[in-house]
């Protein structure tokens, strides 16, 4: 998902994935709710 939003490619992607702590092969519906307000946070 996150590779589809303006400036993210794979990489800055991958990269935000290991520090919110998810694994690339994870589904969205499958993230916890401290992974979810993580990922939240890092949009602004």
């Amino acid at each position: 998902m996150l590779e589809n939003l303006p400036g993210f490619g794979k990489v800055k992607a991958q990269k935000v994935m290991e520090q919110v702590g998810v694994s690339d092969t994870r589904r969205l519906a499958g993230l916890g709710a401290n992974q979810k307000n993580q990922l939240l946070s890092l949009g602004g």
